[in-house]
């Protein structure tokens, strides 16, 4: 399975001590010479300590050092691989294709195939999904909506602060909250997600950022690729990786459920028929 080290690492920088995020930054910046090196340089070069080092490697999954610097081998040969395969020159356009291209990879090697499928096992069995998201993050959790009423389950989109506090306060056990955004760990959302879990929903979440508070806070977490690892990150979104996992999602939910396979069928003949017969009318 691929890894995706520094995309793992910047998702938790702002969780991360300052020893830590030293660490974070060298890694980055050096990951080629990291591979190669023992504790103690790595110590040396960042200034912290070797008990640094480990607590910083078991806070991105890992055991230790070792085992970190093993996928670290095993992420670069890969990356090697590819840059032989497509460092050619290119167009503009081309470039841009190939940052999201970056931004999926990397996306679908921080997804655990375990988590998705017992996350998908809790959107068919709830009770009702509210989904909350705001800003430029709402149209994906809209998208969801409209994807999941398609199937019969009943899903909203709740796109505004004060509607997610009214949502939050009527949450019960058996419901499940969906957030959709960079980080969890803003005031309004933390406060909304915290009330929801109180109540005894639970919680799948869908960020750029993550951070050790979530472990007890959400159920299910997928983290996805920021675009600050491409070559054009002023301009580029994070959306195309969330509604890449929404996707999964679904993939998930329909893969070993018949009957909800059926009903997409039965709503894209229903959506479909509707076109045809507003093309009709238009030709006459």
């Amino acid at each position: 399975m691929l890894t995706a080290i520094i995309p793992k690492i910047i998702s938790m920088q702002p969780s991360l001590t300052a020893s830590e995020n030293e660490i974070g930054r060298y890694v980055i910046h050096h990951a080629e010479e990291v591979s190669s090196s023992t504790i103690t340089s790595v110590a040396k070069s960042t200034g912290t300590s070797e008990a640094s080092i480990n607590r910083f490697c078991k806070k991105l999954g890992f055991k230790g050092f070792q085992s970190f610097k093993i996928a670290l081998i095993q992420e670069n040969f890969y990356k090697t691989m590819k840059q032989e395969k497509t460092d050619v020159p290119s167009s503009f356009i081309i470039s841009v294709c190939q940052d999201y291209q970056h931004i999926l990879v990397n996306t679908s090697a921080m997804l655990s195939e375990s988590t998705l499928m017992a996350a998908a096992d809790a959107i068919r069995q709830a009770r009702h999904i509210d989904i909350f998201s705001f800003s430029n993050t709402a149209f994906v959790a809209e998208e969801l909506e409209f994807k999941l009423n398609m199937v019969g389950l009943p899903a909203k989109a709740v796109t505004d602060i004060n509607s997610m506090r009214v949502f939050s306060a009527n949450i019960r056990e058996g419901d499940l909250v969906v957030v959709i955004v960079p980080s969890i760990l803003m005031r309004d959302i933390y406060q909304a997600v915290t009330v929801c879990k109180d109540h005894g929903a639970k919680i799948l979440s869908i960020t750029s950022y993550d951070s050790p508070k979530l472990n007890d806070l959400v159920d299910f977490k997928f983290i996805t690729s920021d675009k600050i690892t491409t070559r054009n990150p002023v301009a580029l979104s994070n959306n195309l990786a969330f509604l890449y996992v929404v996707d999964v999602l679904y993939c998930a939910l329909l893969k070993n459920d018949k009957s909800l396979r059926q009903k997409k069928l039965n709503s894209d003949t229903i959506l479909n028929n509707q076109q045809m017969l507003d093309s009709y009318m238009l030709e006459y």
